[in-house]
């Protein structure tokens, strides 16, 4: 067991992650790489008091919430930090949604003030107004057109701050940030998260768990709107003196290859679809020097154990996979560096402790399937404006979410899906995790969802929706021959009854299967002849 870690009552994120840095002498070193700009601590410190100053010009006061509607630039720094140095709440908001998405965030978050990117603005345009609270926009826009009407210009007005401001004297217990839950199905839930929170999980995951240190240069697939990235990409690496890379845009998973060797990336943050298609890619990564990379971290969903030793294979790069939550904050369970078990989530971060229960709330034996409760000092206090919800979800710094596991005898976690996603055949919980990587170990089989599906007799069984790997042909035969390889290799119970050929399965934005999605064209399909 690792020392304590003792976080002080008076905490504010802006001097933790990044005042410090320039007050440890670290003031010159590069905080940021984008595109060809390098940019130090000193100097994101300045622009962020320069948000600091300009939000407070415009009247906002402690507590009250900043959305940030921004891309992946240093932009985005300045106002996260700006606006917890200010004492204000920080509210990063997905920038693909649609204007409806954003008419019910106004109306939920309530936010006083909105930083927005240009290209995301006329998405907000058509609803901001007639928000319930209208709030004062500010259009960050880097191509010097004027601000659109009723707006602030973010960089006109910030210019004219002073690069100093006073930090406020926040409390631990005060809050910061509101993460976005990743759910699949329904609006998003808002969990509300103290300075505090941030703070410990970074202490007990990026610096003691996976060792990252001020020559670590970080780049992430998944943007910074996501807690995973927020902190992967951006606090992590500001915590020791490193490195981050922000890349705007979306990035096909072939190029990632050159921008690893660009800015000689020595820890990249992905997921494993990206892994995946970046395997498929690896011709693209012929020239590029990834000699700097250490380490890829995986999240988001389980990575099959034929995917990790396809990269590890490939690159030779070792693949850190863990699993987290926005409610916990970030990653409480992961393998890293010197203990990977292949195809597990590793151990849990020193400082969590975890129970597995049933349907009824008791625990279950090592090795048996359960619900896991993962207890840790980075827990959300709640959902805002849910009261049930969090009811349901919040025990204390208890988080009790509805991921199936079992643990094996060394206390690695094995993921068996979501609880809406188990199946029960003959009587028995299945995983469909690990059906789907059964499937996956048949060459014609790129990716496979499973989910379950009643059969003539009204018994459930498992249904697999299957991607083929380029060079082989949807049919009867091949289904069947892919069933015959999933008994052979599994219990006959577990394996599917019927395979179905798509061109592609339905993903959420982190590359999470839907599989909500995916039983509600099961429902859909005609009757399996093959059970008539």
């Amino acid at each position: 067991m690792l020392d304590e870690i003792r976080i002080p009552d008076r905490l504010n994120m802006a001097e933790w992650f990044l005042d410090a840095r320039v007050a440890e002498g670290r003031g010159d070193r590069t905080a940021i790489y984008y595109r060809d700009q390098t940019i130090t601590y000193r100097e994101v410190v300045a622009a962020s008091c320069q948000v600091t100053n300009l939000l407070r010009e415009l009247g906002l006061r402690i507590e009250e919430r900043v959305m940030l509607l921004l891309l992946d630039t240093p932009e985005f720094a300045y106002a996260y930090f700006g606006a917890l140095r200010a004492g204000c709440v920080a509210v990063p908001v997905n920038t693909w949604l649609t204007s409806e998405d954003y008419a019910y965030y106004l109306e939920y978050a309530r936010p006083r003030a909105v930083i927005v990117d240009a290209e995301v603005y006329e998405r907000l345009e058509p609803v901001w107004r007639d928000a319930p609270y209208p709030p004062i926009v500010i259009v960050v826009d880097r191509s010097g057109a004027a601000a659109p009407a009723d707006t602030v210009d973010f960089n006109a007005a910030v210019a004219r701050q002073p690069r100093e401001a006073r930090s406020e004297a926040t409390y631990r217990d005060d809050f910061a940030t509101w993460l976005s839950s990743s759910g699949s199905t329904g609006k998003p839930k808002c969990v509300v998260h103290m300075h505090h929170d941030f703070v410990w999980n970074t202490i007990a995951y990026a610096q003691r768990t996976l060792g990252l240190g001020e020559d670590d240069v970080t780049l992430a697939a998944p943007k910074l709107f996501f807690g995973y990235a927020l902190a992967s990409n951006m606090l992590f690496p500001f915590s020791v003196g490193g490195a981050c890379v922000l890349i705007p845009e979306r990035v096909a998973p072939a190029d990632y290859f050159a921008l690893l060797a660009r800015y000689r990336v020595t820890n990249f943050v992905t997921v494993p679809t990206t892994i995946a298609k970046m395997v498929e890619a690896i011709d693209a990564a012929a020239g590029c020097d990834l000699s700097a990379l250490k380490s890829l971290v995986s999240a988001g969903e389980a990575l099959p154990g034929r995917l990790y030793r396809a990269w590890k294979q490939a690159t030779g790069v070792e693949i850190y996979d863990g699993i987290g939550s926005a409610e916990m904050f970030h990653i409480y369970i992961t393998n890293r560096p010197g203990d990977v078990k292949e195809g597990s989530l590793g151990r849990l971060v020193d400082g969590y402790t975890y129970r597995l229960i049933d349907d009824a709330g008791k625990e279950v034996p090592r090795g048996e399937i359960g619900t896991l409760v993962i207890t840790g000092p980075s827990a959300g206090i709640g959902y805002w404006r849910m009261r049930d919800r969090s009811r349901e979800t919040f025990w204390g710094d208890s988080v009790r979410g509805s991921d199936k596991f079992y643990v094996d005898d060394d206390g690695y976690f094995w993921f068996c899906g979501r609880g809406d996603d188990m199946l029960k055949c003959s009587g028995v919980y299945v995983s469909p995790v690990e059906v789907e990587n059964c499937l996956m170990g048949h060459p014609a089989v790129r990716e496979a969802g499973v989910v379950g599906a009643r059969d003539a007799a009204g018994l459930e069984k498992a249904l697999a929706f299957v991607e083929l790997a380029d060079g082989h042909a949807a049919d009867d035969a091949l289904a069947a021959a892919i069933i015959a390889h999933a008994r052979s290799q599994i219990a006959a119970f577990k394996a599917p009854r019927r395979v179905v050929f798509v061109a592609s399965l339905p993903r959420t934005e982190t590359g999470k299967i839907r599989r909500a999605e995916l039983r509600r064209l099961a429902a859909s399909l005609p009757a399996d002849p093959s059970e008539g």
